[in-house]
């Protein structure tokens, strides 16, 4: 059987999502994502449900980032977009898988699925939205960077 997302030990994070940056929470989902938020994607990475659930976090999170971006940065969409739309088609079974995977640990730890996910969106999207804009344009270009590395 395997361990829901919340149970993963810092020792044991996966280490592939592009997405960081956010305080730890203590809900499942929130949990998740400082999961997503710690972890660095360029290492090698096991196949697994709970790896699954943060590349569907990665998939919710990373266009309300490139937005924040693009809020401030001039051209960031037209930089993104193409680079997210063939990191999507190429994640889209891990997107499903990890989406099945965090709505059926929602609905065993009855923890509502949609606003875990809102949250950490929103808390993502604050702190990028508040950093000074040397910081973000250092972020928003790493993630570009990211989003073409990943296999």
């Amino acid at each position: 059987m395997s361990a829901s997302l919340h149970d993963l030990s810092p020792s044991s994070r996966p280490r592939r999502p592009l997405t960081w940056f956010a305080p730890v929470r203590a809900k499942t989902l929130v949990a998740a994502a400082a999961l997503v938020l710690a972890t660095s994607m360029t290492a090698p990475v096991l196949a697994s449900p709970e790896q699954d659930a943060l590349i569907f976090l990665d998939s919710q999170v990373l266009p309300k980032k490139a937005a924040t971006c693009a809020a401030r940065i001039a051209g960031y969409s037209a930089r993104f977009d193409p680079a997210f739309r063939i990191w999507l088609g190429r994640n889209k079974d891990h997107v499903a898988s990890g989406e099945a995977f965090l709505r059926a640990d929602a609905e065993r730890t009855k923890v509502p699925f949609e606003p875990d996910v809102q949250a950490i969106a929103t808390s993502v999207t604050q702190q990028w939205a508040a950093a000074p804009l040397p910081t973000l344009q250092d972020h928003c270009e790493a993630l570009l960077v990211q989003l073409r590395e990943v296999e």
